[in-house]
């Protein structure tokens, strides 16, 4: 472990106050060095005041400007009526403008197509808010509207510092700009956190537009020119080590040899730089697998160099600790230094007269939205990661003291008779007085699904602690088999109910029931010894295996799972995924049956899945990020699935689109295709797609020995570590050139990984905008548990 790092965590109480986030290593740092070549202003000091809309004032203060000239100042009130995502107060996806003071600077039509990103200053000032943001709006009304019609294109989220001033930049080179309305800056009121005054104030000054020479890469395979795509945590020392440099950047006339240079600056690896060409583009490859000797590394080809990067058995390690940061600070009715109070304690759930406080596990996303599910997902991960963790005991102790914060919701959130708090969408801090204007209601179901899958997770829970809280191990049995029952006998009198609006059940099939049912049955045997489980546990896994393709002539892949027994649609997810859901079920049978007559069968289907992944990998070079899978042209006439996939979404406008993206994808023939993303429209982000595979890579590679599961599985955590076209960590606080992230109420956090790269329009194409907005720059705590659940498995 870095020294440096070592260090912060200790400081930090390993873990019991955030860790630094060092900007110094950000994009946005990069940014500031960007050489401008013109300049246009939208305001300064002189200039009109904008129009304004909203609660609060806007004035020009003299002398408040960030070099002695006058600001432009908004002052408003931080508290407002309470208002969650889809009441009647959420239009169009914005909230009303009782919530926000608004600044509208208008553009008559203009052509901005000369610039290509908006920067200007401001210094929040707001008494006791701990984490403060503004989000910024272009509107253009040309041959490509913006907004689009999902309101994902067009704004920008800054996570500001109070008190000091802010350099905002907004890069947008790509963001169609031929007819320009408007430019325009919001400002929340977003509730009292324990610390929150009563007012906020904004200063701006310098608000213009601006010409830069080079844009950051927002789309496409061909990675940055100018630099060098890799692992910015480091390779495994096993394994595949590759870099990839543009192929303008490969100049095999002049330089045909890159080196890899030690901790000393040794050369310890001289090789050719070959070319690459591929279905998506050509490529310069620089390949040092043969390294295997433990250390820090850099590669240099030419004019281009890499960072500092690590080989060894647990080059992962600091990411670990980063990661476990993120979901510490991502914690809900508990107090986070620096970030927010002991938040949330007036959000409630109500059931047959009974009311239950909802604070606790940890928030869904930077927008403080709560999944019970979400937190039940990820405290099983860490009860997982602690179990293959003992060597470490600092490490260890504290992925169960944070597991055991996460089971301590999951089982709080039960009312004992199948139904449970299961979500609620908050987008706001709450005062924390039970009665009052600012009370949240939580959702609350007696859903089969959730049931089966918190049982799992309980019973998981049961296994881990049998030896740690004995007691603790006993209580979380019985829930599991409550909670088992409660959704065996909700599915058997509605199987597979229309999923709940909002929350990640949405796109659940019957598949996924099973998958669910038989991890939760395998794991409450292991759990309590109790043999009716054995025979629930291989029925579950006889039909889950019922869905999966054996080979079927006119079907060019085979291995992956429908969502029924009829094989007439295939699993797919869009920012949601689960695609490890299969394999870790069957994964369980094995380990909580050994003896069964069943195994064989459990791993053959194992084994194909595998070799399903194994085909997908073939058309994921160079950067090994797996395919979304398998597609048939007629998924496009299935309106009943589409809407349990696609959230805000009308099929009949859709449904022509579906098919272009299709056809956008690898052509198999007889109308099949793969997608390297998913189909998807306003929810987009790929993380949780290819690290929930990734997941089964790693469950599979270790389960059968198999290196090259193992080395597809390593590449998905690669490609979020800097191994990307955009030669970025996707990762904030790991490795360089991270970007700021929608995290807006607890603003950036080390360790926060996004919902993921998504695509343009119908493309199959990575598109990541130096933008950042929800949902694709949005943190959130799924992809973060995939990453760990990888980590668990290797």
């Amino acid at each position: 472990m870095d020294q440096v790092f070592e260090k912060e965590l200790r400081e930090s109480g390993y873990l019991h106050r955030p860790l630094p986030l060092h900007t110094e290593k950000s994009l946005e740092a990069e940014m500031e060095n960007k050489t401008v070549l013109a300049v246009n202003d939208i305001w300064k000091e002189g200039m009109k005041k904008p129009v304004h809309t909203g609660i609060g004032t806007i004035t020009i203060e003299a002398g408040k400007g960030k070099e002695g000239g006058a600001s432009l100042r908004i002052v408003a009130p931080t508290t407002h009526d309470i208002w969650t995502y889809g009441s009647p107060d959420w239009e169009n996806g914005e909230e009303k403008e009782v919530y926000h003071a608004m600044l509208h600077f208008p553009a008559d039509r203009e052509n901005w197509e000369q610039y290509n990103r908006i920067s200007f200053w401001v210094k929040p000032d707001s008494p006791g808010s701990r984490a403060v943001h503004l989000r910024c709006y272009l509107r253009n009304a040309g041959e490509h509207p913006v907004p689009d019609a999902y309101h994902r294109e067009g704004q920008f989220l800054a996570n500001l510092v109070n008190h000091e001033w802010n350099h905002v930049i907004w890069e947008c080179a790509l963001l169609p700009k031929d007819c320009v309305t408007e430019f325009a800056i919001k400002m929340d009121a977003d509730g009292q956190d324990t610390s929150t005054g009563d007012f906020f104030q904004y200063d701006f000054d310098q608000i213009r537009l601006e010409t830069i020479a080079e844009p950051e890469l927002e789309k496409g395979w061909e990675c940055q020119k100018g630099r060098i795509s890799y692992s910015m945590s480091g390779y495994h020392i096993a394994g595949k080590k590759i870099a990839i440099i543009n192929p303008q950047d490969l100049k095999p006339d002049e330089i045909t040899r890159f080196q890899v240079l030690d901790g000393e600056g040794q050369v310890v690896l001289e090789q050719e730089a070959r070319a690459l060409s591929e279905r998506t583009g050509n490529y310069g490859i620089l390949d040092f697998s043969e390294i295997t000797e433990p250390g820090q590394y850099r590669v240099v080809y030419g004019g281009l160099s890499t960072g500092s990067f690590r080989i060894g058995p647990d080059v992962m390690e600091e990411a670990v600790w980063k990661v476990l940061n993120f979901i510490y600070c991502e914690r809900c009715g508990y107090p986070i230094p620096g970030k927010h109070g002991q938040c949330h304690m007036d959000v409630i759930a109500k059931h047959k007269g009974l009311i239950m406080p909802y604070g606790g596990g940890w928030h869904d996303a930077g927008d403080m939205s709560q999944q019970s599910l979400q937190t039940a997902e990820v405290m099983q991960v860490l009860f997982e990661l602690a179990e293959h963790r003992k060597d470490d005991p600092l490490l260890y102790q504290r992925l169960m003291e944070e597991a055991l914060w996460g089971l301590e919701f999951t089982l709080k959130t039960r009312f004992g008779d199948g139904y449970r708090a299961s979500s609620v969408g908050l987008g706001m801090w709450t005062g924390g007085l039970i009665g009052d204007r600012d009370d949240v209601e939580t959702r609350v179901h007696n859903q089969a699904f959730q049931n089966f899958f918190c049982g799992a997770a309980e019973a998981y829970a049961a296994i881990v602690l049998k030896d740690y809280d004995a007691d603790l191990a006993w209580k979380c049995g019985q829930a599991a088999k409550e909670d088992y029952q409660f959704a065996k006998a909700r599915f058997e009198e509605f199987g597979m109910e229309l999923p709940i609006m909002w929350e990640h059940t949405l796109n659940s099939g019957k598949s996924q029931y099973y998958a669910a049912a038989a991890w939760a049955a395998a794991n409450i045997y292991q759990a309590t010894c109790d043999e009716a489980y054995i025979q629930e546990a291989e029925d579950w896994g006889a039909r889950l295996m019922a869905c999966q393709e054996t080979g079927t002539e006119g079907v060019p892949m085979k291995g992956f799972f429908y969502r029924e027994e009829l094989h007439k649609t295939m699993v797919h997810f869009t920012h949601q995924g689960r695609d490890h859901s299969f394999v870790q079920a069957l994964e369980a049978l094995c380990r909580a049956l050994p003896d069964s007559a069943n195994k064989t069968k459990w791993e053959a289907s194992m084994r194909l899945y595998g070799e399903y992944l194994k085909e997908l990998i073939r058309m994921a070079a160079p950067y090994g990020m797996l395919p979304a899978g398998l597609h048939s042209i007629k998924e496009a006439e299935d309106e009943e699935t589409f809407k349990l996939l696609h959230l805000q979404v009308e099929f009949s406008k859709e449904q022509e689109n579906y098919r272009e993206q299709l056809k956008s994808g690898i052509d198999l023939g007889g109308g099949y295709y793969v997608r390297m993303f998913p189909v998807w429209f306003s929810f987009r982000g790929n993380s949780a797609i290819h690290l929930g595979m990734g997941k089964a890579a790693a469950l599979l590679g270790n389960y059968f020995k198999d290196r090259e599961l193992t080395d597809i599985a390593r590449e998905q955590l690669y490609w979020v570590s800097g191994k990307n076209p955009f030669c970025q960590s996707l990762m904030y606080g790991e490795g360089e050139r991270y970007a700021q992230q929608d995290a807006n109420y607890p603003g950036e956090m080390t360790g926060e990984v996004p919902v993921g790269v998504q695509t343009m329009e119908n493309e199959d194409i990575p598109y990541w905008p130096a933008g950042n907005n929800a949902t694709y720059k949005e943190v959130w705590l799924t992809p973060a548990g995939r990453w760990l659940s990888i980590m668990a498995s290797l």
